[in-house]
């Protein structure tokens, strides 16, 4: 009975034993293995073992609850491509990086060392084969070559800052030349490796260059002078004489070689060199930051979702704005290659008359490219060859410049021999007849030229001055009129220009040139009729018609007219000072005209020149003389700060309008300074101003005025510095077609006033 007892309890811990060993107890061939190899679920989240638990970061991971390991050191192929890890898989570009994500082998971001290609031509390809690559992801297959540009040529790595300073030695061995734009003399070479799309900008124009360079930039066959990408001999615009400056934009990742050359053997001295490396077309960018190449925007391209480096909306082959036309210069909303904005009105209020479907200049050609004259779809103008905009003037001053303009047309009135000088095109767009029309430029940087042109925009120019000549037309009709500004023989600069017409009596006085100033009635018209359908009258105060009834006519005897274009002659309740008999400031004249006080009969001041102690004399003759010496200084000259000289002011009276008038000094025995104002003498009256006009030698003055209004004014003889003396004052005055000719400033051997060239005082009249 024991023999039975012991060998049932020998099998039942047999049986144990082999129960425990086959449910993964601690036999023999479990006992060394890890949690991440051995089939247990040690961590209870469903998951066992390397690679299939994320726990685990290798089968001898002793625990499942490991932190994960970057996907680029992960021992998983992440990414499913058959590669893992770095530097095995593309995707990686260090063991650190948490994503094994790449477009390889043919995405436009694969690395030359996965992309299945020999992409550096050494027999061999991609990562390991390649020596040039040290891992997957490296962008280029290159094998430093020392000897790329030749046997005798040193290549120097580009710092990382792209900062070089160094020197070219007259008389070194020269190894390399550029076919297009020289050199040939001492050079330096320098590598630049490129990892992604780029705009290489490279330049000598630094402070410290000396010598004369030659730049150019060539791909890894450098030897081979027929692969060259780029060259510069001098920098267009730059600082330093004989500096070069190239930009190049690299779009496949490679080797290229930047060449410094003197300009020839004989060249030689110190260099610095700047070259940037600006992100690429395609490159992802920050718009708030300017990174991109030149020639390039930040934007998020039509149907993306990132702003990469683009070519802007008007260069880069796409409808943008979907209205059938794409780019420059075939959309109208493109006014350049560089305009980042396609966006127009076609067809529509503001679509450029190049687009409209319109034939404006009635040539029988309709738009860009059937019209000749339109340079591109957002021409402004059919009637006008210009290649940049032309421009409406809208107001009474307009500032321009033709810097960076092209040469478009050439007008009579410049150079003969040097027409290369930029222009620019404005177009003045009149609704009504205008009696006459004044431009005048001023160009202080340059030579201008400026030229009229009519509804053709071409032919014979209207009138044509330069050196800023005043121009001035008469009898204009409605339609386009055309200014071109150009520079005389080839400069370009800045100008402002001034624009003013005169309307015909009859025509409309509405309208935004109205409102701007650039257009306005006559001097002795009113603006009058309903809204929208208003125009140019002769004014009351100006239509020789006693309007009121008090035996008195238009201005400036009317003591009811404030000017010539005041429509209404009644006189106000109270008279004014000048129009109420009375001798207000009791100088034994009274009113206006024969107190010389009194500007008009509408004056409100009988007081002549206020300021002044010395007795006033009245003009009565084209000559009057006098002197200075003994006199009080009570003026200022507006036009000269050099003068404390003691003064006189006389009182010219002009019975009618007068169209020129010429007040001048000649034959005066000391340097005067001379002055035409409101009978006031206020500063800010001043009609003009002179130092030296009429003589530079003897220093006396001269006025030119044009169109001066009937009344009094007051004319001020002062002295240079503290100078007096006798003077002789001289006063001629023309008056225009129409004008009454019968007050005593007509008559006599000293009359100071006749009717201009070519009339003659008829019935009463100049005719």
């Amino acid at each position: 009975m024991r023999t039975t007892r012991w060998l049932h309890l020998s099998f039942t811990v047999s049986l144990a034993v082999s129960l425990v060993a086959a449910c993964g107890g601690t036999d023999n061939n479990n006992a060394n293995k890890t949690q991440c190899n051995d089939g247990i679920d040690n961590d209870g989240d469903g998951l066992i073992d390397f690679p299939d638990d994320p726990g685990c970061t290798s089968e001898t991971d002793t625990t499942e609850n490991s932190l994960p390991s970057p996907q680029c050191s992960d021992g998983r192929d992440n990414d499913n491509d058959g590669k893992i890890d770095f530097p095995n898989d593309p995707g990686c570009t260090a063991a650190n990086q948490d994503s094994e994500t790449d477009d390889c082998p043919s995405g436009p971001h694969c690395p030359q060392c996965s992309n299945g290609k020999d992409d550096d031509n050494n027999g061999v390809t991609d990562y390991p084969n390649d020596p040039g690559c040290t891992s997957a992801a490296d962008p280029v297959e290159v094998t430093d070559n020392p000897a790329a540009c030749g046997a005798n040529v040193v290549i120097q790595p580009l710092p990382a800052n792209g900062q070089v300073t160094g020197m070219l030695d007259a008389g070194s061995p020269s190894g390399l030349f550029s076919p297009t734009c020289g050199g040939g003399g001492a050079e330096n070479v320098y590598e630049i490796i490129v990892q992604s799309p780029k705009v290489i900008v490279a330049s000598t124009d630094v402070s410290g260059t000396t010598v004369d360079t030659v730049l150019y930039l060539r791909p890894s066959d450098c030897t081979n002078n027929s692969t060259e990408l780029t060259c510069n001999d001098d920098a267009v615009g730059g600082s330093i004489a004989g500096a070069s400056t190239l930009t190049y934009s690299v779009a496949t990742p490679g080797v290229y070689y930047l060449v410094v050359d003197a300009h020839d053997s004989g060249a030689s001295g110190t260099y610095k060199l700047q070259v940037d490396l600006l992100a690429g077309e395609g490159e992802l960018c920050d718009p708030a930051v300017t990174s991109c190449g030149p020639g390039l925007v930040c934007r998020i391209p039509l149907g993306g979702t990132m702003n990469v480096c683009s070519q802007p909306m008007c260069n880069d082959g796409v409808d943008d704005d979907g209205d059938g036309k794409n780019d420059y210069p075939n959309d109208p909303g493109c006014t350049s290659p560089d305009d980042n904005d396609e966006t127009d009105t076609c067809p529509g209020a503001g679509c450029p008359q190049c687009a409209d479907g319109i034939d404006n200049d009635g040539d029988g050609q309709t738009d860009y490219p059937n019209d000749l004259n339109c340079t591109s779809a957002s021409g402004t103008s059919e009637s006008c060859l210009d290649t940049d905009a032309v421009m409406d003037i809208t107001a009474v001053t307009t500032s321009g410049t033709t810097v960076g303009l092209h040469n478009d047309t050439h007008q009579a009135c410049g150079s003969t021999t040097t027409t290369t000088a930029p222009d620019k095109t404005y177009r003045l767009r009149l609704t009504q007849k205008l009696d006459s029309l004044a431009i005048t430029t001023s160009a202080s940087s340059f030579s201008d030229v400026a030229a009229v042109y009519g509804p053709s925009c071409g032919g014979t120019a209207l009138s044509c001055q330069s050196f800023d000549g005043p121009i001035a037309l008469a009898n204009i009709n409605a339609g386009d009129l055309f200014l071109v500004i150009d520079g005389y023989s080839s400069g370009s600069g800045t100008f402002t220009i001034t624009t003013h017409g005169v309307i015909k009596n009859g025509e409309s006085c509405e309208g935004a040139l109205v409102t701007s100033g650039v257009l306005a009635c006559s001097a002795t018209a009113a603006c009058a009729g309903t809204a929208g359908a208003k125009t140019c009258v002769p004014a009351q105060c100006s239509d020789g018609i006693d309007n009121d009834n008090d035996g008195k006519t238009d201005y400036p005897f009317d003591p009811g007219c404030a000017s010539p274009a005041d429509n209404d002659e009644a006189n106000p309740t109270t008279l004014p000072v000048c129009g109420n008999a009375l001798d207000d400031d009791s100088d034994g004249l009274t009113d206006f005209p024969a107190d010389f006080g009194c500007s008009s009969a509408a004056g409100t001041s009988e007081v002549f020149c206020s300021t002044e102690h010395d007795a006033a004399v009245l003009i009565t003759g084209n000559v009057t003389t006098g002197t200075t010496v003994g006199k009080t200084n009570d003026e200022t000259p507006t036009c000269t700060t050099s003068s404390t000289a003691v003064d006189v002011a006389l009182g010219l009276y002009l019975p009618v309008p007068v169209k020129a008038l010429q007040v001048d000094t000649i034959g005066s025995a000391f340097d005067t300074v001379l002055s035409v104002a409101a009978t006031s003498c206020v500063s800010t009256t001043v009609l003009g101003c002179n130092d030296d006009g009429g003589s530079s030698t003897t220093h006396t003055s001269k006025l030119n005025l044009t169109n001066v209004g009937a009344g009094n004014y007051a004319v001020l003889v002062d002295g240079y510095m503290a100078l007096s003396g006798a003077f002789t004052l001289n006063v001629n005055g023309t008056v225009a077609a129409g004008v009454a000719c019968t007050a005593t400033a007509f008559t006599g051997a000293n009359a100071y006033l006749k009717c201009e060239t070519g009339l003659t005082c008829t019935a009463g009249k100049c005719q």
